[in-house]
């Protein structure tokens, strides 16, 4: 028997590493929808893993979208950078996937 769990696996265009994925987790750590340091360490941790894929947490289009106030959030400009600041230093230790929710 051949155990599948760690061979790539490909997705449309995207090749995993293995078939291990980090599922989204509610984390209610954001202020006003915002990434911080928190999220930094958080996601840096879960690249470490080893996963071929990371699934960013439950992140809201709109602030009536979230579940609670300390959702993540993507409508404006703040939030947006500071995603993209934070996936930055995520993807600095580790070459893994990283989808969002």
């Amino acid at each position: 028997m051949t155990a599948t769990l760690f061979s790539p696996y490909r997705l449309a265009e995207t090749e995993l590493a293995n078939r291990i994925v980090v599922a989204p987790m509610c984390q209610y750590s954001a202020a006003e929808g915002v990434a911080g340091d928190w999220h930094s360490l958080h996601w840096g941790q879960m690249a470490l893993s080893r996963a071929g894929l990371l699934m960013v947490e439950a992140t809201g289009v709109s602030p009536e979208a979230r579940i609670t106030l300390g959702c993540l959030g993507l409508w404006n400009d703040a939030q947006e950078a500071a995603i993209a600041e934070r996936l930055s230093r995520t993807r600095a230790v580790s070459d893994l996937v990283i989808g969002i929710q």
